[in-house]
């Protein structure tokens, strides 16, 4: 049996370094400012390290490796700036930045091992962490706060209304402040715990 699991791992691997091309990041960052309005929401993927300001007018400034800005996918959907690479590559030593400044913040997605800092006030938002990302809005205060966290990500929100939590996975939600507790789900290891 355990013969059989080795293959059947090994064979695996050898299916996705065949269909995944592997891109190491050159060392020498560019940094590129694109043109966005009209966003209230984030997604950050693939890694990025991206922090987040408050601000009247709308600003996004990425940082990456010379030869990494071919496969980069930074793109307005909806009311929502989405911020990634191509998906069907392996990234390693790669530098993945961006400052983003928005007037307004309701909506966060961090995956893929995404690091996310917040600061600023806000109403209420929505915050969703997944495989192993950080979200940090402990300067971003905000009434209500609806958060799921998975797959080993650590958020820290700042909440004075309705707490809402459902954590799995090895995660780890920390909130500031005396928010009232709504509906909490833990499973997998995973915590709520004040900060």
């Amino acid at each position: 049996m355990k013969t059989t699991t080795t293959l059947i791992s090994l064979i695996l691997v050898v299916m996705i370094s065949a269909c995944s091309q592997i891109t190491t990041g050159s060392g020498e960052i560019v940094t590129q400012e694109m043109d966005f309005t009209g966003f209230d929401k984030l997604d950050v993927s693939q890694g990025f390290n991206v922090e987040v300001n408050q601000g009247d007018d709308f600003s996004v400034i990425i940082r990456v490796d010379d030869n990494l800005v071919e496969f980069l996918q930074v793109e307005k959907v909806g009311d929502t700036l989405k911020i990634g690479l191509e998906g069907d590559r392996i990234y390693t030593t790669s530098n993945l930045r961006a400052e983003v400044t928005m007037p307004s913040l309701t909506g966060l997605e961090a995956s893929g091992g995404s690091d996310v800092t917040v600061s600023g006030t806000g109403e209420d938002i929505t915050v969703d962490a997944s495989g192993g990302s950080d979200a940090d809005l402990a300067s971003f205060s905000v009434v209500n706060a609806n958060v799921v966290a998975s797959g080993g990500s650590d958020v820290t929100i700042n909440a004075s209304g309705t707490l809402n939590v459902d954590a799995s996975g090895g995660s780890q939600v920390y909130y500031l402040g005396s928010p009232t507790m709504g509906q909490i789900e833990t499973s997998g290891g995973s915590d709520v715990d004040p900060r």
